[in-house]
């Protein structure tokens, strides 16, 4: 196989990495936004079939569509090409310990919500908040700043140490508990915007 029909194989999955990134924005938007397949096709302009074929991932839309899209749901375009699907889930303190200081993205923030900063702090081991589902589209970030906390989904959380990362679904019952006493930790809530 040459050069070019490896770019090409390449360029293919990205676009279809990026159409399904779009396509999942767009179906999870419209729901939040509560509108039909049809009351979107009729505010963006785009039809019908093209609308189910970009939410099902199989679309190649070109930047007008996506742009016609984000205007009707109220949003900037960007908001459509960011993938809320969590890459790294949990990220460990010190798995990429830099050699010099550096600044590193954890997990980029967008698609049309609004986002809420909480310190979360639990002073005895053991002790837990519960919390109940959140509005579907919920997203929960968690960095612990000291302790060890136990949080997520009351079906899957995960166990932190000083210094981890996790993200997870939060429009499912979770919860924090405190693993060790003195617990602080920072969370940053992210839910779609109203409609």
């Amino acid at each position: 196989m040459d050069g070019r029909a490896v770019a090409g194989k390449a360029a293919s999955a990205t676009t279809r990495g990026v159409g399904a990134t779009v396509g999942a924005q767009v179906r999870r938007l419209r729901h939040a936004r509560e509108l039909s397949l049809a009351e979107l096709s009729r505010l963006s302009g785009v039809s019908r079939a093209t609308l189910s074929g970009i939410e099902s991932g199989k679309g190649n839309p070109t930047v007008e569509t996506i742009s016609a899209i984000a205007v009707a749901l109220r949003l900037p375009l960007g908001d459509l090409l960011v993938d809320l699907v969590p890459q790294r889930p949990v990220l460990r303190h010190g798995t990429t310990a830099p050699e010099t200081s550096k600044q590193e993205l954890l997990e980029r923030i967008g698609a049309g919500g609004f986002s809420e900063i909480w310190r979360i702090r639990i002073a005895g081991a053991g002790h837990r908040i519960d919390s109940p589902a959140h509005a579907q589209g919920t997203i929960e970030r968690i960095v612990v700043l000291s302790g060890g906390l136990r949080a997520g989904p009351a079906d899957a959380p995960v166990d932190l140490a000083e210094g981890d990362f996790v993200t997870f679904a939060a429009d499912v019952a979770h919860f924090y508990q405190a693993l060790r006493p003195g617990v602080d930790a920072v969370l940053v809530m992210t839910y779609p915007a109203a409609s």
